[in-house]
């Protein structure tokens, strides 16, 4: 099955990555295999970004218009963001 993935916030961050790209993930998969997979695609840069399984994530996902949780189950033709968390004061 396919899914779409926006990774235009992170690039505002440095990483070098693609706008957005569909992937094929196998059935059952979840929001954090997704980001597993995506660590190893793209490597330490973007782990540096997002974090990865053994630290924890420290991204939003946002699927199909809402926050989903990482062990969320992905469906074909999904539609997901990636956004970091902002802090301020």
């Amino acid at each position: 099955m396919k899914v779409r993935v926006n990774l235009k916030a992170l690039k505002s961050e440095g990483a070098k990555i693609e706008d957005e790209l569909e992937m094929e993930v196998e059935e059952n998969s979840t929001v954090k295999s997704l980001l597993e997979r995506l660590v190893l695609t793209y490597g330490d840069n973007l782990a540096k970004l997002i974090g990865n399984s053994e630290r924890g994530f420290k991204v939003l996902v946002i699927k199909d218009g809402e926050v989903a949780k990482y062990n969320q189950s992905l469906k074909n033709n999904d539609k997901l963001s990636l956004i970091l968390p902002v802090a301020g004061g």
